[in-house]
């Protein structure tokens, strides 16, 4: 439990970066600090509360401008017509204390009833999307996303869901400018970096790809997509760099079976490149124990919009079944300089 909420908080501060970060805890702990002094006031003082409530206030609506200053245009519009009113509700409640109670009920009742009255109309046009995709009708898709954007220009997560639909029909090109229109609105975040990477590697353009994915783990350094798609990045081009990055993808977990098997296939790989048969030996057997990865790929390669990945990966999984079935030997690992083109997929999760 403990080291789940420690990687939750390294996310936050890495996502909200070092200036707000320092900002935040520098706040709450002078706020809470001067609050645990005016405790020890004896005998206790009227005024003593009435100061503690503004200090929570303080802290609170302090919080809140430096988390939504996070945020860029219609985002931040929109969490402060969320957020907002239950920040004053609560002051009011702190202010008073007999509303308190009260106070906390009505601002949480207005968080629900807005995030629902904010999000129904967009969910609407992604479900109305999503219905499309799931029948290959990606046109269609792609027309109901073009309108959402026409309508809201500046939201990122309409651009890189859009750019998902290009990918899928095979609209590269496309693709690569919603991303970098992605980059653009968010330039903090990895998505569209990272979204840029996968689209050159679908292309087989590793070296283009390369910085793109860089970028991505330098904003997102707690997130194993970006670093395991750096180290299959690297792994195509000879990178040694691959073995850092995918070893990093394993500390910071890798959730799925499917993608750990392929990860120890590129280190056994990169083992063997370094002349090393003993540890591409140690990787192999690790892969030894990700059959049920084999099972996870077999299942979505039959669905049909897994046609990308089988393109992309087929080639690679087969190499780790026979590996890891022991029809093949360490000598069957072959150099990327010898490999066909092999895509990364979206989000580097299928």
């Amino acid at each position: 439990m403990f080291n789940s909420l420690g990687a939750s908080i390294r996310r936050f501060v890495t996502w909200l970066g070092p200036g707000r970060s320092r900002f935040l805890f520098f706040l709450l702990a002078t706020t809470g600090l001067i609050s645990l002094m005016l405790n020890a006031v004896q005998p206790p003082e009227p005024w003593v509360t009435p100061v503690q409530s503004f200090l929570a206030i303080a802290f609170l609506v302090g919080a809140v401008a430096i988390i939504v200053t996070r945020f860029d245009g219609p985002d931040r519009r929109q969490l402060l017509m969320l957020v907002g009113p239950a920040v004053a509700i609560v002051v009011i409640g702190l202010l008073v204390p007999a509303l308190a109670i009260l106070a906390i009920l009505l601002a949480l009742g207005w968080l629900v009833i807005a995030s629902i009255t904010l999000r129904s109309a967009v969910r609407q046009e992604y479900q109305k999307a999503i219905r499309h995709m799931r029948k290959a009708q990606y046109d269609e898709a792609i027309a109901v996303m073009s309108d959402l954007i026409r309508n809201e220009p500046d939201r990122a997560e309409h651009h890189r869901f859009r750019a998902e639909l290009f990918r899928l029909s095979g609209k590269v090109k496309k693709a690569q400018a919603d991303y970098e229109r992605v980059v653009a609105l968010t330039p903090d975040s990895g998505v569209g970096y990272n979204g840029l990477a996968e689209v050159f590697l679908q292309s087989g353009e590793y070296d283009k790809a390369l910085p793109y994915a860089r970028q991505a783990l330098e904003r997102e350094p707690n997130e194993w997509v970006p670093a395991y798609n750096l180290g299959m990045i690297e792994d195509r081009l000879g990178l040694g760099e691959a073995v850092e990055h995918l070893k990093l993808a394993f500390k910071t977990g890798i959730p799925d079976s499917r993608h750990r098997m392929l990860a120890h296939l590129w280190l056994a790989r990169a083992a063997m490149r370094a002349g090393d048969r003993d540890t591409a030996a140690r990787h192999i057997e690790d892969l030894t124990h990700e059959k049920a990865g084999l099972r996870e790929w077999r299942i979505i390669f039959e669905n049909p919009e897994a046609a990308i990945l089988r393109d992309v990966l087929a080639e690679d999984v087969e190499l780790a079944q026979g590996l890891a079935e022991g029809s093949a030997t360490l000598d069957a690992l072959r150099l990327p300089d010898d490999a066909g083109p092999v895509h990364a997929q979206s989000n580097g999760s299928g």
